[in-house]
């Protein structure tokens, strides 16, 4: 029996902390406010509007009712908000657990997210700017985040409002895409789950081994083809992934719903000799001991095409399988045309252009 679960992606370890540790809780820094780092002197601060608003609130606290710790000393605030957001059926209750989480560990993240969003709280700007000035940040997050609250006060912005909507910092952005991801993977297994549950042992077998090639490529994109220079480099790896497993989940659903690849072999044929082309052109114009920052290498290129050419034969035996009517050069030319735009990119990176 098929289980989505155990083919889609697991994110290491380090990866899967929660955002919690990092942006949205600071049990040994809660007394500063502005919780901010890097600042200039506080003269030039109270010149600053963000800082003048982050004063303002100061003293404001969420209502009596609200302040329930309840519960065991150990949780992660963090998550229970993100698993509570994506509960389709999320109750009040639900959320009080949520609450109380954050305010035992003074997650000041969730708590500005709760009262700024109304989950399970009657909205609160003035609560909700109080803890966005109590989240450790430079100074142009902060800025920003205080910004963004205010736009929400003052009417010009309606929708939810989220704690990594406003990082700067690239090991922010990295915490923030590994928590995007881990809820993406949940969504992704769901609608596998929901599509494959009525299909042949057969016909989920098959599926099995395309979800696994599909990862396996996904992976080595995402290790070995991703751009290594900046900041954010563990965010830009995560999108990477997403998007490519992504793209396998949506060309499933487009072929259950009647919306099959329709390539002939002719146009299949004239699509692979120009990815052979692209992928020669590449080997040839990027040195062999490429080491420069951001520089992909020919051997990590050469890797992940071993990948993908496995994704390719996999999606092509599984589509034989379940849908038989389709012809495989529709599965051969679909993926090869993506590969192409692909290694397009990469070459034309590796020519400057």
């Amino acid at each position: 029996m098929f289980h989505a679960t155990h083919y889609l992606p697991r994110l290491p370890g380090k990866w899967l902390m929660s955002v919690t540790g990092f942006l949205l809780a600071c049990n040994a820094c809660a007394a500063l406010y502005p919780n901010v780092y890097g600042a200039p002197k506080e003269e030039v601060l109270r010149k600053s509007d963000w800082y003048r608003q982050c004063l303002r609130v100061q003293a404001y606290k969420p209502p009596p009712k609200d302040l329930v710790r309840r519960g065991a000393e150990r949780c992660d605030a963090a998550k229970l908000y993100y698993d509570t957001q994506n509960k389709a059926d999320a109750t009040d209750i639900d959320w009080a657990k949520v609450r109380a989480c954050a305010l035992r560990t003074n997650a000041s993240g969730v708590l500005m997210m709760l009262y700024a969003n109304g989950a399970g709280v009657m909205p609160n700007l003035n609560v909700a700017m109080k803890y966005a000035c109590s989240i450790k940040s430079p100074v142009a997050e902060i800025k920003s985040r205080v910004a963004h609250v205010q736009r929400k006060m003052n009417g010009a912005d309606s929708s939810p409002i989220d704690v990594c909507d406003d990082v700067v910092t690239g090991e922010a952005r990295d915490h923030c895409a590994s928590n995007r991801e881990r809820h993406q993977e949940k969504s992704r297994n769901k609608q596998l789950a929901a599509l494959v549950q009525t299909w042949t042992p057969k016909e989920q077998l098959g599926f099995e081994m395309a979800s696994k090639a599909a990862h396996y490529f996904a992976q080595h994109r995402s290790d070995f083809e991703t751009g290594q220079s900046g900041g954010a480099k563990r965010a830009l790896q995560l999108e990477t992934m997403r998007a490519e497993l992504d793209r396998f989940v949506h060309d499933i659903q487009d072929v259950e719903s009647g919306k099959a690849p329709a390539f002939s072999e002719a146009e299949f044929a004239s699509i692979e000799e120009k990815l052979n082309q692209t992928y020669q052109r590449f080997m040839q114009r990027q040195p062999a001991n490429a080491s420069s920052p951001g520089t992909v290498r020919k051997s990590s290129v050469e890797r992940t095409q071993h990948a993908w050419l496995a994704y390719r034969d996999a999606m092509e035996l599984f589509g034989s399988i379940k849908y038989p009517s389709v012809p495989a050069s529709g599965w051969r030319a679909l993926l090869t045309a993506r590969r192409l735009t692909q290694l397009t990119e990469l070459d034309n990176a590796a020519a400057g252009r």
